[in-house]
């Protein structure tokens, strides 16, 4: 092919030189190498100089490259021609030889049209006749599969080892004979070395499959598993985005302090086992959950991820008394955002006697004894890092030996960049793309998943979330962070990846109608100011307005665009940030203000989502306020204290033996039947006008606004009447001829008229002139159902 195109190639140089005489501008924004013949360079100016004298191409070893010509292409893109063939996996820099940039020639060229439908991982064919492996490894030479009988086998005791054969797309694979199910497996990948390069002719390490069903641990052997069959659907088909209230809980906190007999098989099978009651003879555990009424459960991350070793962890902190305290001496505990094999669950939360595969059927039980509950199950994915690079410690599970420059985003030394470590990069990487679709459809096909909340999910591109959602249906609930941007300022400049609340290809979580209801989490200090309106800030007053109706610009269309919540697992817990004394719910909390925030979210607009246990005022109160760090063998470890509680397992254990109490210090009991209640009137007939997926109307919400700006009270679609009182006095809301007919007492700003509650008889709204609401209240009245 060189020697054909290079004749043509100088005559058309000639030409473009001379058409572009007195162009100097060589500043460049970016190089991509297509292939061995042709890098892409992206300038500054459309006027850029076509000199190829002005170039020079340089390898990972320093030697130069001539560049044989420039090509004209677009305005501000031109054909760099070298002088000799290159190596496409190579790294290669271009510089200019005016200035001296130095910029690498990134492999987007030739990687964004890369794409495979071929089965990848692990698949033993229906019939049992044969296994099929595949990898994708785009610019390995070589990649050899092992096959060994036991995951303590090591390399020298393998019952085979096959090279695998390479196609165009860079998807290596081989079958192999048989029903292998329950063999486990691993790789070596060759290639080439340079930057970024982890092959094993400089790193002889075994790499684990991204797309495994079972790992043994997180950077361990994979195991060969058939599929699982799935849970049954819900009865009555997965809730509409507008009717959610989800319950976002962690499978180890929720079950820590079951009766230790209920963990007998694990932490998925605890959760959902029934009959469990608390020293008190309450429901606790998943009784307690159905018996809440929520309809749909979030669960934080139950894909594998990273845990450090336990024996060198005990031996770094088994004496530590702080750690012992924490909980987290003997082992290291994470809530899981750390993802390492993004088709597994993690083994961990299986039978602890049990091999590794048997967590997916647990798994797949949980799902299902939720199902026949009526309740979804929405999985906490974590796509935009992997637990490849954490605590400050570069790991060789997969994607960085498979390929850093294919499925990270690097800077030009080919080194991860982004605030987690690493930061998995979806746009011009189909391949990529496919990875997080797949994961998706997988935990829907094999488990009967019926949504997912996506972390940072601003970290992945537009396109690709559009493609997710196009992947799975329109039934699959899908919400997502979109905060924290991409790192890369070349992708944060392309509107068509880069996005925000305006643009959302996703349910979004509404930031500013939490700090409307209960303030900014990231501000603490004053009670009266940083608590939102609940807590004291009358100035709020027209923040929440606009929050209870999504009266956001970005929620237009519809108010299922947003999901508002109160707190969530990052962050003070809401009882702390709404505590007696230091910040600390366990020491007493403010429960009138605390109901009035619930009070807030559950009568807005639009989908919602509530951190599990707050209900019954789960406190971090146990975690210390402050930071600690200290450096290891397996990394540095970060205990970020009451703000971030993900590796502190004590603070973020359910006290289940609160459940149906009343203390000194809080009246649990109470708290659980307001939330509860508000629940129940959400999810009621009564409750449907809060349930709406069609925009809002102006008058929608019918404003009582008193001039003490402690006092707001609001009628929804002329059948729900809410009445406000943030102030330290009672006061009276006169609102003569605003409604009509007869209305029920649902909430006196204590009390709440519950599932299983009779309600009082109505009252005619003549009666209903004035009312009467205590100081820091909120009251609830409803026209009856039409029979």
């Amino acid at each position: 092919m060189w020697s054909t195109i290079k004749p043509l190639l100088l005559i058309l140089a000639v030409i473009s030189a001379g058409s572009t005489a007195g162009a100097d501008d060589v500043s460049l924004q970016r190089a991509e190498i297509v292939n061995s013949d042709i890098i892409y360079l992206y300038h500054a100016a459309a006027a850029h100089s076509l000199s190829a004298d002005n170039y020079s191409i340089k390898d990972h070893q320093g030697r130069e490259i001539e560049v044989s010509t420039i090509l004209p292409d677009l305005a501000t893109r031109s054909r760099l021609i070298p002088s000799e063939p290159l190596d496409k996996n190579s790294v290669y820099w271009v510089q200019s030889r005016i200035d001296g940039q130095n910029i690498r020639a990134r492999f987007d060229g030739w990687f964004r049209n890369i794409y495979s439908d071929r089965a990848l991982g692990a698949t033993v064919a229906d019939d049992g006749t044969h296994t099929d492996f595949a990898i994708f490894a785009p610019r390995a030479t070589q990649v050899i599969l092992y096959l060994y009988e036991s995951a303590e086998h090591t390399p020298k005791d393998a019952v085979a080892a096959i090279k695998l054969e390479s196609d165009e797309m860079g998807v290596w694979s081989v079958r192999r004979a048989g029903d292998l199910h329950g063999i486990f497996y691993d790789f070596t990948v060759h290639g080439v070395t340079g930057p970024g390069t982890r092959y094993y002719e400089t790193h002889p390490v075994h790499i684990s499959d991204p797309y495994a069903r079972v790992v043994e641990r997180a950077s361990g052997k994979s195991r060969v598993w058939r599929s699982t069959r799935p849970a049954r659907p819900l009865p009555e088909g997965r809730p509409p985005m507008e009717d959610v209230v989800a319950y976002e809980v962690h499978v180890q906190d929720f079950t820590d302090r079951l009766p230790s007999g209920a963990l007998s098989q694990g932490p998925l099978r605890a959760m959902v086992q029934t009959g469990l009651t608390n020293q008190h003879g309450h429901p606790i555990g998943f009784d307690y959950l159905v018996d809440l009424g929520i309809n749909t459960v979030h669960l934080m991350p139950v894909q594998e991820f990273l845990h450090h070793p336990d024996l060198a962890w005990k031996e770094a902190f088994g004496d530590d008394p702080e750690m012992k305290r924490l909980g987290i001496a003997d082992e290291n505990y994470q809530w899981g955002y750390r993802t390492t094999h993004a088709f597994a669950i993690e083994n961990r939360f299986g039978n602890p006697r049990a091999e590794p595969g048997s967590e997916r059927e647990a798994f797949r039980d949980l799902v299902q004894a939720f199902h026949d509950k009526g309740i979804a199950v929405i999985v906490d994915i974590v796509p935009n890092h992997t637990g490849e690079n954490m605590d400050g410690r570069e790991r060789l599970i997969n994607f960085n030996v498979l390929d850093k420059a294919y499925y990270y985003r690097t800077d030009d030394n080919v080194d991860h960049i982004g605030p987690f470590g690493n930061e998995v990069k979806t746009e011009d990487r189909p391949m990529v793309q496919r990875w997080v679709i797949d994961q998706c459809v997988q935990l829907i096909e094999e488990f009967g998943i019926d949504g997912f909340r996506i972390d940072l999910a601003g970290q992945i591109d537009e396109q690709t979330l559009k493609a997710l959602r196009a992947a799975v249906g329109d039934d699959i609930l899908i919400y997502g962070e979109p905060w924290i941007d991409v790192t890369d300022p070349y992708i944060r400049s392309n509107p068509d990846w880069d996005w925000y609340k305006e643009d959302s290809p996703i349910t979004f979580f509404q930031d500013e109608a939490r700090d409307a209801f209960k303030g900014s989490p990231f501000a603490l200090s004053d009670k009266l100011r940083d608590r939102g309106y609940a807590g004291g800030n009358f100035s709020q007053r027209e923040e929440v307005m606009r929050a209870l109706q999504n009266a956001y610009p970005e929620e237009s269309s519809s108010p299922n665009k947003g999901l508002n919540y109160l707190d969530i697992h990052d962050n003070w817990a809401l009882a702390d940030r709404f505590a007696q004394h230091d910040w600390n719910g366990l020491q007493g909390v403010d429960e009138a203000r605390y109901r009035i925030a619930a009070g807030l979210l559950f009568t807005s607009i639009g989908p919602i989502v509530l951190h599990g246990g707050s209900e019954i005022m789960r406190s971090k109160g146990i975690a210390p306020e402050g930071e600690r760090s200290s450096t290891h063998d397996f990394g540095t470890i970060h205990l970020k204290g009451r703000d971030d509680t993900y590796n502190l397992r004590t603070p973020n254990q359910f006290v289940w033996d609160n459940v149906g109490t009343e203390t000194e210090v809080a009246n649990f009991s109470g708290m659980q039947a307001w939330w509860q209640g508000l629940i129940d009137l959400r999810l009621s007939e009564r409750g449907k006008p809060l349930r709406r997926a069609d925009p809002v109307p102006e008058a929608y919400y019918d404003w009582i606004l008193p001039e003490n700006e402690n006092l707001l009270g609001y009628i929804i679609d002329e059948t729900l009447l809410v009445l406000v009182n943030i102030g330290e006095d009672a006061a009276s809301f006169d609102f003569s001829g605003r409604i009509d007919g007869a209305w029920q007492p649902v909430a006196d700003g204590k009390n709440i008229f519950g599932p299983k509650d009779t309600l009082a008889a109505p009252i005619a709204a003549d009666a209903l002139t004035t009312i009467d609401v205590p100081a820091t209240s909120l009251m609830i009245w409803a026209k009856p159902p039409a029979d």
